[in-house]
C-alpha cells in the first residue's frame, strides 16, 4: 500500500484576523505550521537575508538590530511603488524558506502554511485547501491598533494592499 501524499493546508486572512491563534491550535495538536510573518521577522533580523540585501538598497531602514518594519512603513507611505521593490527581494525569499519546510516535513499527513497575502499573491492554487481566518472590521481595528509601533495611517496601508 502506497502512503498518503502530505496535505497541504494554506492559512489566510487579513492582519489582526485570528491567523496565529488557529495557528497555535494546529501546533498544539502537532501539526507542523510554517509562518510567514515569522519568516520575515528572521529574514529582518541583524544577520537576517533580506537585512543583507536593504542595506545595499534601503540602507535607512536598516539599524544595529535589523530592518526596522517602522521605517520600512514610513518609506512605504511615501511611495507605494517602492512595495513591489521590497517583494522582489523578499518573496524569493520566502519561498525558498517554504520548501525546506515542506522538504523537512514531507513525511507528516498534514503541514500548514501561514500566509497573510495567499490570496492577494494568487498562492491558492499551491494548496490542496484554504482556510480564511475572519473577525469583524471593529474587532480587526481594536486589534491593531493595541499593537505595539502601528498607528491608524499604517493600520489603512495595510489593508490597502490586502483583500477585505
Amino acid at each position: 500500500m502506497s502512503k498518503k501524499p502530505t496535505f497541504i493546508l494554506g492559512l489566510t486572512g487579513s492582519i489582526a484576523m485570528g491567523k496565529t491563534t488557529v495557528s497555535n491550535m494546529f501546533r498544539d495538536i502537532g501539526v507542523p505550521v510554517w509562518c510567514a510573518d515569522n519568516e520575515v521577522n528572521m529574514l529582518y533580523s541583524k544577520t537576517g537575508a533580506a537585512t543583507k540585501i536593504f542595506v545595499k538598497e534601503f540602507p535607512n531602514v536598516v539599524t544595529e538590530t535589523g530592518v526596522d518594519k517602522k521605517k520600512l512603513r514610513d518609506l512605504i507611505h511615501k511611495d507605494n511603488a517602492i512595495l513591489k521593490k521590497i517583494e522582489k527581494i523578499v518573496h524569493p525569499l520566502l519561498s525558498g524558506s517554504k520548501n525546506s519546510f515542506a522538504n523537512l516535513y514531507k513525511k507528516n499527513p498534514i503541514i500548514i502554511y501561514d500566509i497573510p497575502l495567499l490570496f492577494e499573491k494568487n498562492q491558492e492554487s499551491n494548496f490542496d485547501a484554504v482556510v480564511l481566518v475572519t473577525a469583524s472590521e471593529v474587532t480587526q481595528k481594536t486589534r491593531v491598533l493595541r499593537r505595539k509601533n502601528i498607528t491608524e495611517k499604517d493600520f489603512q496601508l495595510i489593508k490597502r494592499n490586502q483583500l477585505n
